[in-house]
């Protein structure tokens, strides 16, 4: 499987890393291990970082699921997701927020949770969690901030220990982060040869150049042996070649599990 893997990013050019461990047996076994600690632009991966603290504040009772929220104009930004576009009057529950951050990638309801929990607080509990290279900077379309350096950041190696977490029975709240991310809409990458009915709990992350997918599989074939799957890439050229490599990637990994 490594050496398939490798042949497809080598073949992509640009930068890119691969993750993947099997949860069979108590402690994750490495199947595949590409460039784990290569730093790259998280682009809304930094949305899982997210989902986590805000779980953990409703765990310490500092939010809770149902409370309201306005949607300021300040908040409201283009790109993926519906948010920005409905009407100023909805007030969407927290839960809302989360559920859209999640499922469409809504930037609105990431910036609006980010500015809920603080970026300080989401980059602590990173590191907490032994996140070392991931670290949020900015909100999300502020392409000022890109320009001047300061981005949201990752590595494969960060992205697979957090999904480590959530395959924990200790995690706090893992099992609504789990069903929401089992509802992530954008299935045009790993999973393109899956299936629908393969359950994938998981989130893409895209800018220019960029494309990434990580997330918990349960192979079908496999029922009892998940895998964690990371795949990030960046400084690519032709973005339907690099979703087709992802694509093919994810038929490598699931042919072998």
């Amino acid at each position: 499987m490594q050496n398939a893997i490798e042949h497809e990013l080598a073949e992509l050019g640009g930068r890119s890393a691969c993750i993947v461990l099997g949860l069979k047996h108590t402690a994750p076994q490495e199947l595949v291990s590409i460039n784990p600690d290569m730093i790259f632009p998280a682009a809304s991966l930094a949305k899982l970082s997210i989902l986590v603290e805000v779980m953990r504040q409703v765990d310490l009772d500092i939010l809770r699921w149902d409370t309201r929220y306005v949607v300021p104009t300040s908040a409201r930004v283009p790109g993926s997701g519906a948010l920005a576009d409905l009407s100023p009057d909805l007030r969407p529950a927290l839960s809302d927020l989360a559920h859209l951050m999640i499922s469409i990638s809504d930037n609105t309801a990431a910036n609006l949770l980010l500015y809920l929990v603080g970026m300080d607080s989401v980059n602590t509990t990173m590191h907490q969690l032994g996140l070392t290279s991931t670290r949020l900077e900015r909100r999300f379309m502020d392409f000022e901030a890109r320009k001047s350096g300061r981005d949201n950041w990752t590595t494969a190696g960060d992205m697979a220990l957090l999904l480590s977490y959530l395959c924990t029975d200790f995690f706090p709240g893992k099992e609504q982060i789990l069903n929401m991310l089992l509802r992530q809409n954008d299935n045009t990458l790993l999973s393109v040869y899956w299936g629908e009915d393969v359950p994938f709990a998981h989130k893409t992350g895209g800018l220019q150049g960029i494309i990434h997918d990580a997330g918990i599989l349960h192979p079908s074939h496999a029922p009892q042996v998940p895998l964690i799957v990371v795949v990030m890439t960046a400084e690519q050229a032709d973005e339907a070649l690099t979703r087709y490599t992802l694509a093919r990637i994810g038929k490598i990994i699931y042919d072998g599990s």
